[in-house]
């Protein structure tokens, strides 16, 4: 493989590291050569390593003479992909990539809407850069957060990868500057019972030194054996130092200036630093890291892929001071824990983020770049349901599948239909298309392989004719564009309507090559209808997923000031024909549970903010003090809840599908056969109907659920679920590779 970097030649930051380390390695890999736009610190530094160099000097930025030598260069090389790094780069590029047939590939160091600090700058060059970024294609983001941030601004997240930086460890000195050498050499009293806390970075606002100053005086209120020392210079170097002066600790924190001994630094100190408000994956933490110094840092960027809170140090919230304070206390005062955490953070480093795993995951990289760039087809999935419109139990479903797909093929291009796709974007890290845009849809199936519709209770008309009639239009469209198409993981049923059942089964045995289904019902509702497209039931694919973990919810809870103990989950919703005074019905049922099993009532509303309405009107109509969650939560976080829950009573199908693949015990109110139908499957017998539901068959069914042994599903039934969970990717692969290779169904 041969791969040209093209850089300013200018760098002199986290750019210059990050290429330097990962051109040591990557030379054994591929055919690596190096362009420099301009002559500087990077250019300068290149030409005495062993990597080829060439310079395309620009007479300014904007200088676009130099295109074309570039594009011959490429071409006479046979370079297989275009590696550019910085605005500069970034501008070139754009005006390459109209007449190459390579792929180029940027490299986001940094925020590019920070990258220039001056009024002139930041009108001119941040805008040239952003129209680059638009015209190229793929992206490595140096943190999660970064491409969490290209994601958030438009980019599509197929087309990101993240690379955490790494450094060559063999290049860390075997012998450092003494502790008692460095203390002389910048004046700093040494002694061995002081704990020293180091920060290395420049002097600039998003690098939150100021943070680092307020933080050491809350500390050193607490332990005046607290010693700070701070490397770095910038233009805020006048403003930090007038802080400490106006803190009136000038005796406990030491200004070093700019250190080039920096492992001597790190030596000298006890625990490493970072207070920005905004990092990517800085070298100082492997640095620092690398002469086995754990760090208190703040929670931004990608800095928790390193810092393990309580494992390779401490977190604390950004531009908070006093939780800096707080969190550094304690660890000075452990000696033991901070010699255990700073070996944890050695291996930690060492094994995940060196310059070997640097240059083998750009190699990873590179050739998914160039077969992606190469295949005609854009997306292997497209995924068809009700996403985008915040109902946890649809939304689980696609993280579900997304999950199960991805487990046995881990490189496929998924795109999803949905009602909010930049949400959808966001969360799920897929591409994502408005699901109502015809024109838009054509275009994708036209690049795409399979669809894979349902997740659901789609195929349906008890909520509306006209849902039933899109879905079907999408596949029969999906299929007209070529792609194989499959009702995935379905709740079919009821379609009541004559017409609907007779045009269902026609699109369903034309269009559609297999059926999955989540419960025996919907089987039974298709052969009824005359499907006789191959079909089986499987089960809900959302009973695999794993929750958030008990420390978690214990946080989730003191956030929102619901006491954590013995409680109970209440999923309701909304429905046309519930039985008359359900509310009341409802609020003197869970009465009856906090009265006579003293259990904390919780309602967890599983479509935001739809379901907050009832939930907190039958809260205010207990008597017992009830509590409603009223913050949007995670998947995670609602099967969290429920897991550590002892009953959930609810409507919403999928909090019922959450706590039995957690053995948690559930009482169902029907409001629709498909609730009959899960809990038929998962041989569950507790159900009241919301039609024709009154007080007492509801506390019977509370009494009953109390007084029995029979509390939780079988957890062995639920084990052999969770495995046949797995099937309905396993059958969409299969559509894939048959569609790859032109086999027939």
């Amino acid at each position: 493989m041969n791969v040209m970097h093209l850089i300013s030649g200018g760098d002199k930051g986290g750019a210059k590291t990050h290429l330097f380390s990962l051109l040591d390695k990557l030379k054994n890999k591929c055919n690596v050569v190096v362009a420099c736009l301009m002559r500087g610190v990077f250019y300068e530094e290149i030409l005495s390593k062993d990597t080829e160099t060439v310079l395309f000097e620009q007479k300014t930025r904007l200088d676009l003479s130099v295109v074309g030598a570039i594009q011959s260069f490429l071409n006479e090389r046979k370079i297989d992909i275009l590696h550019v790094h910085g605005a500069r780069a970034n501008f070139i590029a754009m005006f390459l990539k109209s007449n190459l047939s390579i792929p180029i590939v940027t490299t986001m160091h940094s925020d590019y809407l920070l990258d220039f600090d001056t009024f002139f700058k930041k009108i001119i060059f941040t805008n040239l850069n952003i129209i680059s970024l638009k015209k190229l294609d793929y992206f490595i983001a140096v943190s999660d957060m970064f491409r969490d941030m290209l994601i958030d601004r438009g980019f599509k997240p197929n087309n990101i990868s993240t690379v955490y930086n790494g450094m060559d460890y063999t290049t860390v000195p075997a012998s450092v500057t003494s502790k008692e050498d460095f203390a002389k050499k910048y004046s700093i009293e040494y002694n061995p019972d002081y704990t020293y806390v180091g920060i290395a970075a420049r002097f600039d606002i998003v690098k939150g030194v100021d943070i680092f100053i307020k933080g050491a005086a809350c500390a050193l209120e607490k332990n005046k054996k607290l010693r700070f020392l701070i490397a770095g210079n910038g233009v805020e170097e006048q403003n930090l130092k007038a802080l400490v002066k106006e803190l009136k600790i000038e005796k406990y924190v030491h200004f070093l200036g700019f250190v080039r001994d920096i492992y001597g630094f790190y030596n000298f100190i006890d625990i490493n630093s970072l207070t920005s408000l905004c990092e990517s994956f800085p070298y100082s933490m492997l640095e620092g890291a690398a002469m086995k110094r754990p760090m208190i840092a703040s929670r931004v960027g990608g800095i928790p892929a390193l810092v393990k809170d309580g494992e390779t140090g401490r977190l604390f919230e950004s531009e908070n001071p006093s939780d800096f304070a707080k969190k550094l206390v304690k660890m000075a005062d452990d000696k033991k824990l901070l010699a255990l955490m700073g070996e944890n953070i050695y291996q930690k480093v060492t094994t995940c983020f060196s310059s070997e795993a640097l240059a083998d995951k750009h190699m990873e990289i590179y050739r998914d770049i160039i077969a992606d760039y190469k295949c005609s087809t854009h997306y292997d999935f497209v995924l068809s349901g009700y996403y985008g419109f915040n109902n946890s139990g649809d939304d689980a479903l696609l993280l579900a599948l997304i999950t199960d797909l991805k487990a046995i093929k881990p490189d496929a291009r998924m795109a999803v239909l949905s009602s909010n796709p930049r949400l959808t974007q966001k969360v799920y890290k897929v591409d994502a298309y408005n699901r109502v845009s015809p024109l838009k849809l054509r275009k994708l199936f036209l690049k795409s392989n399979v669809l894979l519709s349902g997740g659901g209770s789609l195929i349906q008309d008890e909520t509306s004719s006209k849902s039933l009639w899109y879905y079907l239009y999408v596949i029969a469209w999906a299929k007209r564009c070529g792609m194989n198409v499959m009702q995935i993981a379905s709740g079919i049923g009821p379609v009541r309507k004559k017409f609907n059942r007779k045009i269902t089964a026609h699109v369903l045995n034309k269009n559609v090559d297999r059926i999955t289904l989540r419960e025996n019902k919907s089987y039974k509702e298709i052969q009824s209808m005359g499907v006789t497209v191959p079909a089986e039931v499987t089960v809900d694919p959302a009973i695999s997923l794993e929750g958030e973990s008990k420390q978690h919810v214990i946080e989730l809870f003191d956030k929102n000031a619901i006491p954590y103990g013995d409680y109970v989950c209440v999923a309701l919703r909304k429905w046309k024909s519930a039985s008359e005074n359900f509310e009341q019905i409802m609020a003197k049922a869970l009465d009856h549970i906090a009265d006579k099993y003293k259990k904390t009532i919780v309602f967890v509303p599983m479509q935001y903010p739809t379901d907050l309405e009832i939930s907190k009107l039958i809260c205010s109509q207990m008597s017992n003090k009830a509590y409603v969650i009223e913050v949007p939560l995670s998947i995670r976080e609602t099967i969290g809840i429920i897991h550590y829950s002892s009953l959930v009573l609810a409507m919403r199908l999928h909090s019922l599908v959450y706590a039995v693949s957690c053995g948690v015990g559930v009482i169902a109110i029907k409001y629709d056969p498909k609730i009959d139908g899960f809990m038929e499957y998962f041989r569950q017998s507790r159900i009241a109907d919301v039609e024709s539901m009154t007080q007492t068959r509801l506390i019977e069914l509370i009494d009953d659920y109390y007084n029995s042994d029979d509390k939780v599903a079988n957890s062995r039934l639920c084990h052999e679920m969770k495995e046949k969970s797995k099937r309905n990717a396993e059958i969409a692969v299969k559509l894939l590779e048959n569609k790859k290779y032109g086999r027939k169904k």
